[in-house]
Order: C-alpha cells, then structure tokens, then sequence
C-alpha cells in the first residue's frame, strides 16, 4: 500500500511538473518571438559585398518545384549564381532547370549531373560534388521546397559582415497541399518547431542550424573540411552548425521567414518523416531530447484529466494548459510567423500534439529510419548505416558531368 502510494504521489508530481514546465514554455516561447519579430532590431550591418553562390540539390519533381526554384532567381542582388544538383541526368527534375534557364537567362545558373557517393548521406554527397562549381565567396544552401522574397539574399547574408558569425540560418513557414497529412506536417512546423526555436535562443547558446536554408563564408565551410566529414551523419545540418560553432564563431538567426510547401505523400511518409527528425534530434542532443517531453502540454493535460477524473480544480488546469496552448500557437503562427492558420485548424493543435508525443516515445523504442526510399540504423553518434536493399540508381562513381550553358556570357549577365 505503501509503495502505491508513493507511486501515485510520484505520477501526480510528474503530471504537476509537465502542466508548469509546459505552460512556462508556452509563455517563454511567446515573449521570445515578440522581443525578436516586434523589439528593437540591432544596428544594421554593412552590407556583403561578396558574390553568393546558392547550391541546391535536387531529387525528382516534387510539388511547385519550378515556383518554389524561380524565387532564387528573382533576387534582388547584385552578384549571385544558383548551382543545382542532380545525381542521375534523367532525373525529371533536369527539365525543370532547363525551363529555369530558359526563363532567366540573365540569372548564372549551373547544373551538375554527377552520380558519385562519399558516404551514405546522399544529399551531402550531391553537395559535395555541386560545390566545386561554386564560384563566389558567400555559399548558400537551401532545400528544393523553399520559396523566399526578393531580398532573401540580402537579408541571410548581412550578418556574415560580422567576421565573429560563422553561419546564418532562419526560420520558415508551411505552406501545406491538400490533405490531413500535409496539414498536421504544417501545424508541427508553424506551431512547434519555429516555436522551439524561439524557446532556445533564450534558454541556451545556438550551435545547430537548420537545414531549410544556411549561409556562410567559403573559408568557414573549408575550415571545417568542407562537405565530405558530413556525409554519413543523419544530421548534416546540425553537424555543419555544431562544427562551425565550435570553431568559436557565432551561429545568427536572420530576421527572415521563408516558406516551404508541404507534400508529405499521405500519413505513412509523414510518420516516417516525423520519426526521422525525432530520432535525429535523440542522437544529437540526447539530455534535451529527454527533457522535452515536459513542454509537452497537451499530453500534460490529458494526463492530468484522465488521472483526476471528476476532481473540478484539475479538469480547469488541463483546460487552461490547453486553452493557452491553442492562443500562444495561433498567435506566434499568424503574427509572427505569417503563416495562415484559420481557427478551424488551430483548434486541431492539441490533436497534432498528442501526434508528436506519440512519436516522441517512439525514437526510444529502435534506432531505424527511413529516407528517400532507404532504411537507415542510426549510431549513438548520428552516423548512419543502410540497412534496406539500395534503390535504383545512377552506379556510383559514375563520370560527373558539369552543364554551364551560360559560362560565355559576358560578367555583366551572369548574376
């Protein structure tokens, strides 16, 4: 009776401390996104008079490839060049440059078909084979589903003035396609992710970026080692930031949103998407990992209801936990983040959280993910190993092959 009792006594205190840790951070969260989107912002640094080189790599058409692609070429800048990369020159992803060369031929766009693989991370391989085609001294990288304004490059470049920051890296925005899948993928980026990001640059020193889009100085990357120590890390992003950071240089949050088109392909992809950023996020900060699961107040609540059923004070806490987790996420989504997130979805947020502790407890239960159409073990120290049969594919090693049709002409067009 004894031990019971002092089991009950223990969940309820467990229960106690999620519903304050949970709505502190929902607090926390809020009051750090208005002091960065609505305080006063730090003097204005001289602008980057460096060329920037963006690389993207690319893999089959995915959903507003092209709409999301022509935004990079409609920057507003003086001097920049996109590099696209494909593994295999029948990748249909190939016609989509074509059609983006054709439409801007003022813009210096090249495109690298090389099918070589370093490791069995094969977008860093892609990377690494794009980078030598770079011809600037700022490099940027920014994932195919991204869609940015005219000043994108001004404004995530403008902090590399400073020789202190090593790398820059922003939020983003869902924009989901039609589905419930795609929408609960979008509520996750809206109301949690860029939320948790808020919550960090007040609780901790930033030494990861995000993958979404970065940018940095050619002699930071190089001083590092460039792309290849990446290329059999699940996290490449968080290595790139975590590497660069302990070089003693500063990681900067740009006061930019950019937005990404959600197309998750239905719940199984999203449940193995959601897994693989769970488990990525495990093997690379394993104690926050753990400690995370406070913020969850959702699941708090729900807890707390269930295990108090009929007491009227702890039914109202759950309520207001929840309550205030509804109004913080449509909030911080639509003044801040500008995403849209009409009531009717904002009122599914505790569903999505519920979604997101469920996966949470699942990154413990194995150390397998899948991606791009393998399946990964993933090491206590983020490196992967396949474990699925390879797909079909370019042979590795094949001879790369560099397409730079507009190389002849003159400086003054290649921009």
């Amino acid at each position: 009776m004894t031990e019971w009792l002092t089991w009950a006594v223990a969940l309820q205190a467990l229960i106690g401390a999620g519903l304050v840790v949970s709505l502190a951070f929902s607090l926390i969260g809020f009051a750090s996104a208005r002091q960065f989107f609505r305080g006063p912002r730090p003097a204005a640094s001289p602008p980057v008079s460096h060329g920037v080189s963006v690389l993207k790599p690319l893999k089959g058409l995915e959903a507003c490839l092209y709409e999301n692609l022509a935004t990079f070429c409609q920057q507003d800048y003086p001097t920049f060049q996109i590099v696209f990369g494909v593994a295999d020159a029948d990748d249909p992803a190939v016609a989509v440059v074509r059609r983006l060369q054709a439409a801007y031929p003022s813009v210096h766009i090249d495109l690298v078909v090389d099918a070589r693989v370093y490791g069995t991370n094969y977008k860093v391989s892609n990377l690494h084979n794009m980078y030598r085609a770079a011809a600037h001294e700022i490099i940027v990288l920014a994932d195919s589903d991204m869609r940015v304004p005219r000043d994108y490059l001004h404004r995530v470049t403008a902090a590399l003035a400073d020789p202190t920051v090593g790398i820059v890296t922003c939020l983003y925005r869902a924009i989901p396609t039609a589905g419930t899948a795609n929408l609960t993928e979008a509520l996750f980026i809206n109301t949690t992710f860029a939320f948790l990001v808020m919550v960090a640059r007040v609780v901790e020193k930033p030494t990861y970026a995000f993958g979404a889009t970065m940018a940095m100085r050619r002699a930071t990357l190089d001083e590092i080692g460039g792309f290849l120590p990446l290329v059999d890390y699940l996290a490449d992003d968080y290595q790139l930031g975590n590497r660069i950071a302990a070089r003693g240089y500063r990681l900067e949050l740009a006061d930019l949103v950019v937005e990404t088109v959600v197309a998750m392909g239905g719940w199984r992809h999203l449940v193995e998407h959601q897994l693989r950023w769970a488990r990525t996020n495990r093997v690379s900060r394993p104690g926050g990992y753990l400690g995370s699961v406070l913020t969850h107040g959702t699941l708090w609540a729900t807890l707390n209801a269930l295990y108090n059923a009929g007491n009227p004070v702890a039914l109202l806490a759950s309520a207001v936990v929840i309550t205030a987790r509804v109004l913080v996420a449509h909030r911080f989504a639509t003044a801040f983040l500008g995403a849209a997130l009409p009531w009717r979805h904002a009122v599914l947020v505790p569903l999505q959280d519920l979604f997101m502790s469920a996966t949470w407890a699942q990154a413990f239960l194995g150390d397998t993910v899948h991606w791009s159409g393998r399946r990964f073990r993933v090491a206590k120290d983020g490196r992967m190993n396949q474990v699925s049969p390879e797909p079909t594919r370019p042979p590795a090693y094949a001879a790369p092959h560099l397409d730079t049709p507009f190389l002849g002409d003159p400086p003054s067009a290649r921009r």
